[in-house]
C-alpha cells in the first residue's frame, strides 16, 4: 500500500468499519461492522436464532456496558439502553429485565470477541502510513499489569487472591501481558494467567503473545524482558528487540566492539541449563551458543531533578542506520504502554471486572480491549484527516466525544450523517495533549471523600456482628 495519502488512509478506514443501514445507537454501532460479526461467528461454526439480543447486539450492548462509566455500567443499564434504542427507532419494545441481555453474553463466544481485538488492532497499525512508524519500522511495545475481580468462589480458584489478604477479605487478581501499537496505540495481543503460581509470571506470559509479532517489527519492553532464550528466539523469527538492561546482568564499556563512547557490540553466551526456567533440555540446545549484543549507556542531566543513567541492550546492531541517541529516544516511547494501560484501567474501567466466573471474566477483559481498540481506530482516522500523530491526541477525550456522538449518529438523516461524522472527528483533533516537560505533581487529591471503615473480615462475618 504504497503511497498513501491522509485523505487514502480515511478513506481505507471508513471501508474496514463500514456504517450499518439500520444502527442501534449503541456506541461503537457506527464503526463495528455487522458483517464483521457474522464472519467470526461463521468461522466458529456459531447458529443462532433471530431474536433481540443476538450476538452483534448482544455485543455492542456489551461494548456500551464497559464505557458507559461507574455509575451507568450495570447490566440493567445496557438493557435499558437498548430498550431505549429499539423504541427510538419504532421497534417493538423488550423488557427492561437484564436477565436475557445477561444469558446472552454468557451466550456470546468469547473466540469472537477476542478475534475480532486482534483484527482491528492488526489492521489499523497495519494500515498506519510510514511517517507514523519509527525509521519506517513497525515498533511493538510489551508491559503486563493486574486487575481485580469480583469475589466469587470460581474466580478464587482460578484467579487466587494475594497470600498477604485474609479470606473472604481480598479480590481475586489476574495478571496480563499486552503488546500494543507504538504508531497507533492498539493492542495487538494480550495472555492472561494467574498472578501466583509457576509459569506465571509477566515473561512466560509474554511468550504466549508472539504469534502477533511479524517479521521486521521491533519489541520495545523494560528490563524484565532482557532475556537471552527471549532475544535469540525473537530475532530468529526475525523481530528485533531493545529492552533495558537488568540490573544483574554486567557491562563492561571497554571490552567488545566499541562503536562509540558508550556504545558496544558485545557477545553474550547462553546460560547454563535450568530445568526451572526451560520447558525441556531440547529447547535449551536449539538457543545458539552465542549472540551479538550491542549495549548503549546514556547519562541524562536534567536541571532540577536526579541524573540518570540509562542502558539499553538492542539486537539493532548497525550505528549507522540506528544512532544510540535514536534507540535510547525510542527506549523513552516505552513510556507510552503506561499511559495507555492506565487509559484502558482508568479510563475505561478495566482495573476491576465484574462478573462472576472465570470464563466471562476473560470474556469482559476481552471487550474491554476491543473497546479500546475501536476509541483507538476514530484517534487514527482523525490524526489522518488533520495531519497529526495519534498519540497526540487526548484518549479520554476520544473516549467522550464518541459516546456523546453516538446517539445522534444513529438517528440523523442519511445527508446529514456525514456532516455529523466530520464534526466528531473533528473534536478528536481538537483534543491534543498538552507538553509538559518536566512536569512533576503530588500524587494526592484535594477533596476529601467519604470515610468508611475496611473490611477485616468476611462480610457475612461483620453483619452478623452489627447492633440488633
Amino acid at each position: 500500500m504504497a503511497h498513501r495519502t491522509k485523505e487514502s488512509v480515511f478513506s481505507q478506514l471508513q471501508l474496514e468499519m463500514q456504517d450499518l443501514e439500520s444502527s442501534n445507537g449503541l456506541p461503537f454501532r457506527e464503526l463495528l461492522s455487522e458483517n464483521r460479526v457474522l464472519s467470526g461467528l461463521n468461522r466458529l461454526g456459531v447458529k443462532f436464532r433471530d431474536r433481540i439480543f443476538n450476538p452483534m447486539v448482544t455485543l455492542w450492548a456489551f461494548l456500551s456496558q464497559v464505557t458507559a462509566g461507574k455509575n451507568s455500567s450495570g447490566c440493567e443499564n445496557a438493557a435499558s439502553r437498548v430498550l431505549a434504542d429499539r423504541v427510538a427507532h419504532h421497534q417493538t419494545a423488550c423488557s427492561a429485565d437484564s436477565s436475557s441481555y445477561c444469558t446472552a453474553r454468557c451466550r456470546l463466544p468469547g473466540q469472537v470477541v477476542t478475534s475480532l481485538s486482534r483484527e482491528i488492532g492488526a489492521e489499523l497499525q497495519h494500515q498506519a502510513p510510514k511517517e507514523w512508524l519509527w525509521k519506517g519500522r513497525r515498533v511493538v511495545i510489551a508491559d503486563g499489569s493486574t486487575a481485580t475481580m469480583a469475589d466469587t468462589p470460581e474466580n478464587q480458584e482460578e484467579y487466587p487472591q494475594s497470600k498477604n489478604q485474609k479470606a473472604g477479605v481480598g479480590f481475586p487478581i489476574l495478571r496480563f501481558v499486552v503488546l500494543l501499537s507504538l504508531a497507533v496505540g492498539t493492542a495487538l495481543d494480550c495472555a492472561i494467567g494467574p498472578c501466583r503460581g509457576k509459569k506465571t509470571g509477566e515473561q512466560s506470559l509474554f511468550r504466549q503473545t508472539w504469534s502477533a509479532l511479524k517479521i521486521g517489527d521491533i519489541v520495545l519492553g523494560d528490563r524484565l524482558y532482557d532475556c537471552y532464550r527471549d532475544i535469540a528466539l525473537l530475532k530468529a523469527a526475525g523481530v528485533d528487540s531493545l529492552f533495558g538492561k537488568k540490573q544483574s546482568r554486567k557491562c563492561d564499556f571497554r571490552s567488545g566492539k566499541r562503536l562509540r563512547a558508550d556504545d558496544h557490540i558485545v557477545v553474550w553466551k547462553k546460560p547454563k541449563y535450568d530445568a526451572s526456567r526451560y520447558e525441556s533440555r531440547k529447547e535449551w540446545e536449539s538457543l545458539p551458543d552465542q549472540m551479538e549484543i550491542r549495549e548503549v549507556r546514556l547519562t541524562v542531566r536534567r536541571k532540577g531533578y536526579r541524573t540518570r543513567t540509562i542502558i539499553v541492550v538492542t539486537t539493532l546492531l548497525d550505528d549507522k542506520l540506528y544512532s544510540a541517541q535514536e534507540l535510547v529516544d525510542l527506549f523513552h516511547q516505552r513510556w507510552h504502554c503506561e499511559l495507555d494501560l492506565r487509559s484502558i484501567k482508568q479510563a475505561l474501567g478495566m482495573h476491576h471486572l465484574t462478573c462472576k466466573t472465570p470464563e466471562m471474566v476473560r470474556k469482559e477483559l476481552w471487550v474491554y480491549l476491543l473497546a479500546y481498540n475501536l476509541i483507538r481506530v476514530r484517534m487514527a482516522q482523525a490524526a489522518a484527516v488533520h495531519g497529526l500523530l495519534p498519540r497526540d491526541l487526548s484518549f479520554t477525550a476520544a473516549k467522550n466525544h464518541i459516546h456523546n456522538f453516538a446517539p445522534y449518529l444513529s438517528t440523523v438523516e442519511k445527508g446529514g450523517y456525514e456532516r455529523l461524522e466530520n464534526e466528531l472527528i473533528g473534536a478528536i483533533a481538537m483534543s491534543r495533549l498538552i507538553k509538559r516537560p518536566g512536569r512533576s505533581e503530588p500524587r494526592a487529591i484535594k477533596k476529601r471523600v467519604q470515610k468508611y471503615s475496611y473490611l477485616t473480615k468476611p462480610r457475612d462475618q461483620a453483619r452478623k456482628g452489627l447492633a440488633a
